[in-house]
């Protein structure tokens, strides 16, 4: 699962950070430590944001405002980590945060709760899923997403995706394409898989559409590396 999800924490109390960036399940979730004072310059790429309250201050309220609001505006899911005698806060923001818990409570809870949300949402991809990046072919769901966003492919458009990507940075010939894809041979028949190479990097957006490269004379291959 990783990279899959990128979590922004927002927090001033060193102590909770050294705790939550320690968790090693969060190594999955490509976590990024965020400053009140600097908004995401790329929410779409946000999946969830914990906002750690323990010790904020006065000089915060308006940054975490703007913080709520550019996660509603790109549906993020959000997360506040507080003292129990912050409740006031919790009260007031109620309808603003899709979960909360106290911060004497991160080591048993804080991954669970926030997997629990994901998957509320749909924003888990399954276990049978092939992820690059913000790029994920999810196998039982048989849908592709570009940072949250669905790609709509044909049928045959997913199993090339497919194939190319479970085998990454290895070379496959057209007629190699041809018999695993379509399942069939025939005279010309290479040109079905150009064809449709070249529509499916129309349809993913970049980066991820250079990772489908051409190898000169010999065919097509999935690489990471750009």
């Amino acid at each position: 699962m990783k990279n899959v999800n990128k979590i922004l924490l927002y927090s001033k109390n060193k102590k909770n950070i050294n705790k939550i960036i320690g968790f090693k399940d969060f190594e999955g979730f490509n976590m990024k430590i965020g400053e009140f004072d600097k908004l995401p310059s790329r929410p779409d790429k946000i999946f969830v944001v914990i906002l750690d309250i323990t010790l904020k201050d006065k000089d915060d309220d308006i940054p975490i405002k703007n913080i709520i609001e550019i996660a509603d505006k790109h549906n993020i899911v959000k997360f506040v980590i507080l003292k129990p005698d912050q409740i006031s806060f919790l009260l007031e923001h109620e309808t603003n945060f899709d979960d909360f818990m106290f911060d004497n409570r991160l080591e048993e809870e804080l991954l669970l709760r926030i997997k629990i949300i994901l998957q509320k949402k749909d924003l888990l991809p399954s276990k049978n899923a092939i992820v690059t990046g913000g790029l994920i072919l999810d196998i039982d769901k048989y849908e592709i997403t570009v940072d949250r966003k669905p790609v709509e492919v044909t049928f045959k458009e997913f199993e090339l995706l497919k194939i190319l990507m479970q085998n990454q940075n290895k070379v496959f010939t057209r007629n190699k394409l041809l018999s695993a894809v379509w399942e069939y041979d025939f005279y010309g028949g290479s040109r079905t898989v150009d064809v449709h190479m070249r529509r499916l990097r129309s349809k993913i957006p970049p980066p991820y559409n250079l990772m489908l490269k051409t190898v000169r004379n010999v065919g097509y291959m999935f690489s990471s590396q750009i």
